[in-house]
């Protein structure tokens, strides 16, 4: 088997705010944002990252590029550790770790044309490059993405929403990276232009064998692109494992939730969970023991006393429940 291309083990980040009201008058209050989770992006596939809003799926985002530093653990790229920003190992590292956006005319500058934008990283990355071979670059990266050669004069505003975030990722591509991490980057977009968008992920993935980290609320779409999925619920995930099995047979009662939500990702004649009661509590006063037992409808005394770790299943899928169904675990791990 392959080695990760991507590994991050016990990340964490943690916020420390004031509530209860400003100065004398308020408190300090520690939010987890990120609080501890490892995973693994393998060459050439996609780990699908869901959950709620505000379940820190953008901040894992971050902390896997460097763009934040985290409060404990660490992210390790091709088996070498996130370099210190600044230094050679860190440029080289940047160049094949790239993020695409979820609002493309927020990550564009309106005052420049496209094609200047989508060539500066290699005015950055490759000052001596000359002129006419950065411009061939540019122009194999728009063709590759689906924009045509006019399109390189124009500006963020006068494109459409689908070719301003094709502008954002032959941006990504120019330097030929090996992972992207994409912070729900088709959120923003018409259905249909989702579908191509989702489409040339695919086939891009496919020619250059790319990584990627898709960060998403939708399931559908995260079905549709993911080998691995990582569910993420207040800063920790409660099930991971290889998207086929996940969707097959959900097993934490946050998984089964949400994909109650959505008819089209639940099997044919299985019993629908009922949807999520109430709302998320607040990050930064969790509950004691499993922060998902006050809107869980399975929710044990043992719930309340200790947060579960996650336990493996009999096909390495990870779980962190303690309801899980005694003949879905892995006995030779037990």
């Amino acid at each position: 088997m392959s080695q990760p291309l991507l590994e991050a083990r016990d990340l964490a980040r943690h916020f420390t705010i004031r509530q209860g009201g400003v100065g004398p008058f308020g408190h300090k209050a520690q939010l987890k944002a990120v609080d501890g989770i490892s995973l693994r992006v393998m060459p050439g596939r996609t780990l699908g990252l869901v959950g709620e809003s505000g379940c820190g799926k953008s901040t894992t985002g971050r902390l896997l590029l460097g763009l934040m530093a985290a409060s404990a653990g660490e992210v390790r790229f091709d088996g070498a550790p996130l370099a210190k920003p600044g230094t050679a190992e860190w440029r080289a590292q940047r160049q094949a770790m790239q993020m695409v956006y979820q609002d493309p005319l927020g990550a564009l500058d309106r005052r420049l044309p496209v094609g200047r934008q989508i060539g500066e990283p290699l005015e950055i990355h490759h000052p001596g490059m000359p002129e006419a071979e950065r411009l061939e670059r540019v122009r194999a990266e728009m063709a590759a993405v689906g924009l045509q050669p006019h399109h390189a004069e124009r500006y963020p505003h006068e494109l459409s929403g689908g070719q301003r975030q094709r502008v954002v990722l032959a941006r990504a591509l120019i330097l030929q990276p090996r992972l992207l991490v994409c912070d729900e980057p088709i959120s923003a977009l018409d259905v249909s232009i989702q579908a191509q968008v989702v489409n040339l992920l695919l086939d891009l993935q496919e020619q250059l064998n790319l990584a990627y980290v898709f960060i998403s609320h939708d399931l559908k779409v995260v079905r549709q692109i993911s080998h691995d999925v990582a569910v993420m619920y207040l800063g920790r995930i409660v099930e991971y494992g290889e998207a086929e099995s996940l969707f097959r047979d959900p097993q934490h009662p946050y998984t089964q939730a949400l994909l109650a939500a959505i008819p089209s990702v639940v099997r044919h004649g299985a019993a629908r969970p009922a949807p999520i009661q109430g709302d998320p509590p607040d990050p930064a006063n969790p509950p004691s023991g499993c922060a998902f037992r006050t809107r869980c409808p399975r929710a044990t005394a043992l719930c309340a006393e200790t947060a579960p770790g996650l336990r493996i299943l009999a096909d390495g899928r990870q779980v962190a429940c303690h309801v899980v169904a005694p003949d879905h675990l892995d006995r030779a791990a037990a």
